[in-house]
């Protein structure tokens, strides 16, 4: 579990970290370099979870030496689909991070959603979705361990 204390905000206690794949910690279908230490760190505090529509359709490959759960979500259905996902797991125990349309209802539903301005770019709809916006996928994993950095942008 990890726990997050902003002023002006509820305590927020983390079970699960959701991300979404292509465009958020991977470029191209390749995982972004400094996100595998990130994940495998953040697994000791977090479950973990990956949802995609497998776009590349390597992302078994991709992930199979990281503590992860992987699900592939249907791509006609992805933002209905991550949504269920997140309301599965129990919402306020969620932190999401996305880029994409597709992940805009995830992050609206989660207790805290972080969008990336990554190197496939940031959708407007998501950024308008998220709590707060991180540079990049690394900053955005760092910010959880380092709340510091969340502090600093949230707090009322």
């Amino acid at each position: 579990m990890l726990k997050v204390a902003i002023p002006g905000f509820e305590p927020m206690e983390f079970k699960h970290l959701v991300l979404d794949f292509n465009g958020t910690i991977a470029f191209d279908g390749t995982i972004i370099q400094g996100v595998e230490p990130a994940i495998s760190m953040l697994s000791q505090l977090l479950t973990i979870h990956i949802l995609t529509a497998d776009t590349n359709q390597n992302v078994a490959q991709e992930v199979a030496h990281l503590p992860v759960i992987t699900k592939i979500v249907n791509s006609a259905y992805q933002p209905q689909e991550k949504m269920e996902y997140v309301n599965a797991l129990g919402p306020d125990s969620v932190c999401a991070i996305g880029n994409g349309n597709v992940d805009t209802s995830m992050l609206e539903t989660a207790e805290l959603g972080i969008a990336i301005l990554g190197p496939e770019g940031l959708s407007p709809k998501a950024l308008a979705a998220a709590d707060v916006l991180m540079p990049d996928i690394v900053n955005a994993l760092e910010s959880l361990v380092n709340s510091s950095r969340l502090k600093a942008t949230l707090r009322t």
